[in-house]
């Protein structure tokens, strides 16, 4: 467990680099098969955290009735959100001709989850409290998200080495499906 904890902090080291838009934490990344499959751990760490807002966010809504119902459609979705976007970036990694980077750039994004995700869902669970005003929610949350595309497309233009408006489009396929995915979600809600 040891080292598993070592190997983690080793990773969020290399990701918080990258968070300063610093390339040089890419070089924190074991970008082996066994780092690629070590690299969804990172769900893990997050997960708490997504569960907390989860809660927060269902006691806000009133309703007992449908705690675990909501809480295992919303917990599925985060599952298949961690999965899915690297399926596609498999596929799309291999359309544009730079398949050889696909390890980097998903052990990257994974890691580069946790401290994305270390931004974010703080705001978010402040604002569910009450601690922020919806005003002060919104835009920290609107700052939070806009970093977050902004280190997205870094981490994807450092990791996949493509020109600038092919990394944006790949930001842009992450967010809609993303969109796609809450979407879909939310209608078993």
């Amino acid at each position: 467990m040891n080292g598993l904890i070592n190997y983690a902090a080793w990773a969020l080291a290399g990701a918080a680099k990258l968070a300063r838009f610093d390339a040089s934490g890419v070089s924190h990344f074991d970008i082996s098969i066994a780092g690629f499959w070590r690299s969804f751990w990172a769900a893990v760490i997050v997960a708490p955290f997504f569960v907390l807002l989860l809660i927060l966010r269902h006691l806000d809504a009133g309703s007992v009735g449908g705690f675990f119902h909501h809480l295992s459609i919303e917990f599925l979705t985060y599952v298949i959100a961690w999965v899915l976007f690297p399926l596609v970036m498999a596929s799309v990694t291999r359309m544009l001709g730079c398949s050889e980077h696909f390890i980097a750039y998903i052990v990257a994004y994974n890691w580069c989850g946790v401290i994305q995700n270390g931004v974010y869902l703080p705001i978010a669970i402040l604002a569910h409290t009450g601690a922020f005003s919806p005003g002060t929610a919104n835009g920290l949350g609107l700052v939070a998200i806009l970093w977050v595309l902004a280190f997205t497309f870094f981490v994807t233009r450092t990791t996949l080495r493509l020109p600038a408006g092919t990394a944006f489009g790949i930001v842009v396929l992450d967010l809609v499906l993303g969109l796609i995915l809450d979407t879909v979600s939310n209608r078993f809600l």
